[in-house]
């Protein structure tokens, strides 16, 4: 009976994405000189395997390429050859066309691909060079290798697409396939227990047990989509089980003790399940991590700089949507550290400091929350020059701004200090996405810097989307929920306190702090005759609402406010509803949830309202 193979194309694909990775990953290890045989070996694997999937699935281009890349390597392994920077950057193109290549196998892409004949041809001819120059006398050696640049790729895919591909010596009639031998009698000596093909373990992974990564006894793919549909059914069982206990709970405390206990089971229970699901859609951050030895040797190469990458925190876990939407800022954020904050050698030389310089990437547990810190040791940000292109561009601006406020100018739209446009920047484009992209995850980003030291750009985000720690407040006859994570306490002024400024926001002071009000009954333009009603008759008014109301403290990228409202009903854990999802997008307001009592309470977008507030009292300040 014929096999469907179709049905293991998706994990082809994936292990295919995950094998390069690794490629990726250890590549950055050959540029010392030092030959190390774990990184070889790392990557001859994962050649063989991407060429063993291949083979089955019949993508013929694919599996002629990984076999020169495993013979290559094989070489490297047995002393033929030596790895050098030069053969970094052959692996690291040889990656971005490997995945252009696979981006056409799964979109069903099935004629010629001329660059994978050129790349095929690129690999013979290195692995001829480098051989060639350890055979060669002493004398000679330097002129003998031939270093891959980019004109001499794009030289022989312009040959391939005018000539036939060339044949692999000693392989004429020789199949590739998922049982597929090395290359050579040397290539396949192997413990008892080890084997390569379609279904390797991942390269690099603790030898034993098969090479399974450590602590996992075994593991299973599971679409995303799956795991989704599990997680929005545990939250309406949520949903439903806090509705219960607000209708029966009460009733059943005080006439049923058995009801009642089996009510606070069912409530641990389902807390329970609601965790453990969760955890199924929480990566480690070493996923995230993992991308950038490629991105700061691509930039610094490009920039003739030196940097040297340190990451901590691998361990630390966030929610895989939230992992795939944080690459691109983080990208941004880490280009423009090479490119902005670190000097080049000579002028880190000048300044004292070592020629290369450290980007560190940093990933902490705070809270409800994960914070991830970018930090470089480089020349820091200048406040003058920030200032004098902010009034050049007609920002709000002024000199009696605080550190932090001036800071704060790099993520407007449009603002850059580059002096000239290059690839990397200048255009203006990139710090304010950054802000956009965190805030539309319910994050913050803030900076913090110090002239000739060095800068650090601070990421917070919530664990999960899918569920959030919430302070539910009233104003009027509604009720909001304000995430948690941004609330630092809770005050009920005095009238001393409170202070009132001619068209600027009024002020309450929080132990020596002057801190803008946000009366959250304008925010969200509640009629003014529901406003006031959880509370008696005022003593004062604040912008119009009773002044013996709470004012709700939150912090936002390093900055205060104080969001008035008239009570604080209790503090919960929420399963969100995203209103892009079943709406439409609202400003101010990052979703919606179901309370126990059955009814709809909006998720306030802090960084929106906070932001309003701020920008309005600077643009005031200005004029």
């Amino acid at each position: 009976m014929a096999i469907d193979l179709n049905r293991f194309l998706a994990t082809f694909f994936d292990e295919a994405q995950e094998h390069l990775e690794s490629i990726e990953e250890h590549a950055m290890a050959l540029g010392s000189g030092k030959r190390d045989p774990e990184v070889l070996n790392a990557i001859f694997r994962a050649a063989h395997s991407i060429k063993g999937g291949s083979g089955t699935f019949g993508f013929g281009q694919l599996t002629d390429a990984t076999h020169e890349m495993e013979t290559l390597f094989d070489g490297m392994r047995k002393g033929k050859s030596q790895a050098d920077e030069s053969t970094v950057r052959l692996l690291l193109d040889a990656c971005d066309v490997f995945k252009a290549h696979l981006a056409r196998l799964k979109g069903g892409e099935k004629s010629a691909d001329p660059t994978m004949d050129a790349l095929r041809a690129q690999f013979i001819a290195y692995r001829a060079s480098s051989e060639s120059v350890l055979r060669a006398p002493p004398a000679a050696a330097p002129a003998a290798r031939a270093k891959p640049t980019e004109e001499s790729f794009f030289a022989a895919v312009a040959a391939a697409e005018t000539t036939q591909p060339i044949a692999v010596p000693g392989r004429e009639g020789s199949a590739y396939g998922l049982f597929d031998d090395a290359p050579s009698p040397e290539a396949t000596i192997m413990k008892p227990a080890e084997k390569f093909g379609f279904f390797e373990p991942l390269p690099g992974a603790v030898s034993g047990d098969a090479g399974r990564r450590r602590g996992d006894s075994s593991s299973i793919r599971v679409s995303v989509e799956k795991i989704d549909r599990i997680v929005n059914l545990v939250g309406e069982l949520v949903i439903a089980q806090a509705m219960m206990q607000q209708s029966v709970g009460a009733v059943a405390n005080e006439q049923d003790e058995n009801l009642a206990h089996s009510l606070a089971t069912l409530d641990r229970n389902t807390r329970d399940l609601q965790q453990a699901v969760m955890s199924i859609r929480m990566m480690p951050m070493e996923f995230v991590f993992s991308r950038f030895p490629r991105v700061v040797y691509d930039v610094s190469t490009r920039l003739g700089k030196k940097v040297h990458l340190r990451t901590q925190g691998q361990e630390t876990e966030l929610d895989k949507e939230l992992i795939e939407l944080l690459i691109d800022p983080l990208t941004h954020v880490v280009r423009n550290a090479i490119d902005h904050g670190i000097e080049s050698p000579a002028q880190r030389a000048a300044a004292g400091k070592a020629d290369a310089g450290t980007l560190m990437m940093r990933a902490t547990h705070r809270g409800g929350s994960v914070i991830i810190e970018v930090s470089d040791d480089g020349r820091g940000l200048d406040r003058d020059r920030i200032l004098a292109k902010a009034r050049e561009l007609n920002m709000p601006s002024d000199e009696s701004m605080s550190d932090q406020e001036v800071w704060g100018l790099i993520f407007e739209a449009g603002f850059s200090t580059a002096r000239e446009v290059t690839s990397l920047s200048g255009r203006g484009v990139g710090m304010d996405v950054v802000r956009r992209n965190i805030t539309s995850l319910g994050g913050g980003v803030s900076v913090n810097s110090q002239k000739g030291e060095g800068t650090t750009i601070t990421i917070q985000l919530p664990l999960t989307l899918a569920v959030l720690d919430g302070m539910i407040v009233g104003v009027g006859d509604e009720q909001y929920i304000v995430p948690l994570e941004f609330v630092a306490e809770a005050i009920m002024p005095a009238a001393a306190d409170v202070k009132r400024i001619v068209n600027q926001p009024s002020l309450v002071a929080v132990r020596g702090e002057h801190l803008p009000i946000i009366n959250l009954a304008q925010v969200v333009q509640l009629p003014a005759s529901s406003v006031g009603k959880a509370v008696g008759g005022p003593a004062m008014m604040i912008d119009g609402q009773s002044a013996d109301t709470i004012c709700l403290v939150v912090e936002v990228d390093n900055r205060r406010a104080a969001l008035l409202v008239d009570s604080l009903i209790g503090q919960q854990q929420l399963v969100v509803k995203s209103l892009d999802t079943n709406l439409h997008s609202v400003p101010g307001v990052a979703g919606a949830t179901i309370l126990g009592d059955g009814r709809v309470a909006l998720i306030l977008d802090v960084n929106a309202v906070t932001r309003s507030v701020w920008s309005r009292g600077a643009s005031r300040s200005a004029g």
